[in-house]
């Protein structure tokens, strides 16, 4: 999830600043769907710096429900929020499976390099 989750929030993102043109020309609320797309674009950034901490998986998802709610001021962007909430579960539980592997490889390995007696000292030939 280190990788996965700040790299999904990194292109959100670029998708939400890329929609605002679009929500410029097309939508009705002009000025309000631009400054809302572009504070989402910049939060999205700095969440993509955040989801690494210890809170910050709450925050990834702080982010999903806020791209759903911008559906409210651009109508597509309903849409793609929903299509990046279903990307963002997937990381999460992906990422999750993929972290717990990775552990137990590590675990697995340095098991194999501890002697017969599980001390931890390596075992030397003889």
């Amino acid at each position: 999830m280190k990788v996965l989750l700040p790299s999904i929030l990194t292109l959100e993102a670029i998708v939400v600043a890329l929609a605002i043109p679009v929500a410029l020309t097309l939508g009705g609320h002009g000025a309000l769907a631009g400054w809302t797309l572009g504070v989402l674009a910049v939060l999205l950034l700095l969440g993509a710096g955040l989801v690494r901490r210890p809170h910050g998986l709450a925050i990834g998802w702080a982010l999903q429900v806020l791209v759903v709610l911008s559906g409210f001021v651009v109508p597509a962007m309903a849409l793609l929020g929903l299509v990046f909430l279903g990307v963002w579960v997937l990381g999460v539980v992906y990422g999750s499976k993929a972290d717990l592997a990775r552990a137990r490889a590590q675990a697995a390995a340095a098991g194999d390099r501890t002697g017969p007696s599980g001390d931890g000292e390596p075992t030397t030939a003889g």
